[in-house]
């Protein structure tokens, strides 16, 4: 087997590598959880749950990496450095042709767990040369040189303009193909300017380079759940970000990734470029795929919209339109549940059961204070009454 090599990345071990290695026979890489293991965990879900933090750790922890000059990152370019050297010692010469000079986490890490020790097999050729053209029977190398072959596997990357396949028409006939061509600029990565009532899941500076993208997207969805709801439920008839928070979003990008190791020199898909930009310039390019902060850090951003920073458009002109007419929709419809769900959290007091008022506190947040037994004057003193009051 012939591998070409096109470029020079970091292979890194698995996010949460050390919890799978100890487990699994000091091999990093899937593997099979045992039955007892599954029926273990269904008895005891606490145990489960304590696993699977384990793991997330390995992938939410290492956020101070991405950063230059910390103590974290220069440990992390060490750390990757040694590891790789250690997988292809068989084959020292591989070395030269995949150990990158940027940082790590300038372009995405590629955990790929048994890909170095495959590079190292005696039936595999890892070539560096770059590839010339393909003919019938086989891959020409710049060199000249033929190698006959029976398939060819591609792997060469894939498009992160963010200009989407189909065009998308906002206000004034805006194509958003042509305001995500040259300098992406949305705000939180869900929506921007001029197209309103647009909103968009894994959009410009949405994904992470250390963390968890798929919490990212469950926040996305659960702040456009309640875009919606506004838009279902308070006479809303269009809504859009203003241009002053998109701008303010994108400038804040660009200085954020200044400090990052996102911003080294390297062909990374985190960057875009204006069309027609030379490969060396692209390396320079703005990060326009990656959020600003962890991937913590965006969940908490997205808990819930500040309406602030949006333009709204009644439906009929009335800005109080989203008081209704006095009546709730369960009076309209006898819903009992609609009628009474204040009483759901209702818990009862006794002052005779040690405990039992703290727990009830507890469960609902509130202080509770037991009367029972007291004088009036006791309980105008505990709950600070006047005495026209206490004395009812």
């Amino acid at each position: 087997m012939d591998h070409y090599v096109r470029g020079r990345t970091w292979i890194a071990a698995s996010f949460g590598h050390e919890v799978v290695m100890a487990r699994n026979d000091g091999q990093d890489g899937n593997f099979t959880y045992s039955q007892e293991e599954k029926d273990e965990w269904r008895r005891n879900p606490a145990s489960y749950v304590k696993y699977r933090k384990a793991l997330e750790v390995g992938m939410q922890g290492g956020y101070a990496m991405t950063h230059r000059d910390t103590k974290e990152h220069t440990g992390a370019w060490e750390m990757f450095d040694k590891d790789m050297r250690a997988r292809l010692n068989k084959k020292p010469e591989i070395i030269d042709h995949l150990l990158p000079e940027f940082p790590p986490l300038c372009k995405r890490l590629t955990p790929g767990p048994g890909y170095l020790e495959a590079l190292t097999a005696d039936n595999v050729d890892v070539i560096a040369d770059h590839i010339d053209h393909v003919d019938e029977t086989g891959v020409v190398t710049k060199d000249g040189k033929h190698r006959p072959v029976d398939a060819i596997v591609c792997a060469t990357g894939f498009d992160t303009s963010f200009q989407g396949r189909f065009p998308i028409y906002g206000r004034n006939g805006q194509n958003m193909q042509e305001k995500y061509r040259s300098r992406p600029e949305t705000y939180l990565s869900v929506c921007t300017d001029s197209f309103p009532n647009f909103f968009q899941s894994l959009g410009p500076n949405a994904g992470v380079g250390n963390g968890n993208l798929l919490i990212i997207i469950e926040a996305t969805h659960l702040y456009v759940g309640q875009v919606l709801q506004k838009l279902a439920t308070s006479n809303v008839k269009t809504i859009e970000p203003k241009r002053k928070v998109v701008e303010n979003f994108t400038n804040y990008c660009d200085a954020f990734f200044k400090r990052t190791v996102f911003s080294a020199e390297c062909g990374s898909w985190y960057k875009s470029s204006p069309p027609g930009t030379n490969a060396e310039e692209r390396k320079k390019g703005r990060i326009t795929a990656l959020w600003p902060g962890s991937s913590i850090h965006a969940v908490k951003a997205l808990e819930k919209p500040r309406w602030e920073d949006f333009e709204m458009e009644t439906v009929d002109g009335n800005d109080f339109g989203w008081f209704g007419d006095g009546w709730a929709v369960a009076e309209r419809t006898a819903d009992v549940e609609g009628l009474t769900w204040y009483l759901n959290a209702t818990s009862f007091l006794h002052g005779d059961e040690e405990g039992v008022s703290q727990n009830n506190a507890a469960s609902t947040g509130n202080s509770v204070v037991s009367m029972d037994g007291l004088t009036k004057e006791e309980i105008k003193e505990e709950v600070k009454v006047p005495d026209e009051v206490a004395a009812t």
